[in-house]
């Protein structure tokens, strides 16, 4: 038999290449099974298709009042009925269980690493192994070891943002007062709660920011690299410009908060697949580049 891994699960082929298996189980229970018999595999396959076998080889069953346990592919219990909800194994070999509307979670071999006392746990990040908890309406996060990286005392935990695959990310957080912050895997603080709005960051490693109602830009680092000082600011487009408002007048913000175009134009439209957008100066129409150079006689076909 060979093992074979697809979105970071495991299964069996045999020498024709054709699937035992499915790829749906972690690495060290396919490698407990490989060298059983054919006919034990397609008994475990049988088992797998009635029940629904989770990624450790374990699936749920239920008693006479609806609570839940864990049986193995070969029928024997591992963790008695004792449960009111046992959802499935997630990558990281774990999955979260319910007593009496409480959650907290088990690992592979059954045990409870964290006691059944959340209102909710949201599913562990890929990147950096946090899940959001929820306890009396106030949110925090939780590592896969069960510890808490954050005490739940934000108003709401936005999910990790993560401009690419070595970052930990960031996520945005909201307190009581309404003040927006962020923070990072560890669960520290790297802007304070300060805004009363942050926006996604764009794959620009950017994001909107109001103060008051003041508009300005962030990165990653969650230091302010345009002041909240203007009336608004629309949205980055995919060359990198955005278009910023200041005493009613418009003009063109780059990523780097560098004005790319004055602030004199009555208004300026989104840009299209030519790099041109349609704008307004003094009351006549024309088109403005990427380079914020205006031109009135552009005519767009």
């Amino acid at each position: 038999m060979e093992i074979f891994e697809q979105n970071k699960l495991f299964g069996l082929k045999d020498d024709n290449g054709d699937v035992v298996l499915p790829a749906k189980f972690y690495k060290d229970f396919i490698e407990k099974i490989k060298n059983l018999p054919l006919q034990e595999l397609i008994k475990i396959k049988l088992v797998d298709i009635q029940y629904d076998l989770q990624p450790n080889g374990m699936y749920v069953f239920k008693d006479e009042k609806d609570k839940m346990g864990l049986k193995n592919y070969n029928g024997e219990v591992v963790i008695k009925n004792k449960y009111d909800m046992i959802r499935g194994f997630q990558t990281n070999g774990l999955a979260d269980v319910s007593k009496k509307d409480k959650w907290g979670l088990i690992n592979t071999k059954g045990e409870e690493i964290v006691k059944c006392e959340y209102d909710v746990i949201w599913l562990f990040d890929l990147y950096n192994g946090l899940a959001k908890i929820r306890l009396k309406n106030k949110y925090g996060l939780i590592n896969e070891k069960g510890e808490l990286v954050t005490k739940c005392k934000y108003k709401y935990i936005f999910d990790f943002q993560h401009l690419n695959v070595q970052d930990g990310g960031l996520a945005r957080v909201e307190t009581f007062s309404e003040k927006w912050g962020l923070v990072n895997e560890k669960g520290e603080l790297v802007t304070k709660p300060k805004y009363n709005y942050i926006d996604v960051f764009k794959q620009n490693a950017v994001a909107i920011v109001r103060l008051g109602k003041k508009f300005g830009l962030i990165n990653t680092k969650g230091q302010e690299i345009v002041d909240c000082k203007y009336d608004n600011i629309y949205d980055f487009g995919p060359n990198g410009l955005a278009v910023a408002g200041l005493d009613n007048k418009w003009g063109l913000l780059n990523t780097n908060g560098e004005i790319v175009a004055e602030y004199k134009y009555d208004c300026i439209e989104r840009f299209q697949s030519d790099g041109l957008a349609k704008a307004r100066l003094n009351g006549k129409w024309g088109f403005i580049n990427e380079k914020g150079e205006w031109n009135e006689n552009i005519w767009r076909r």
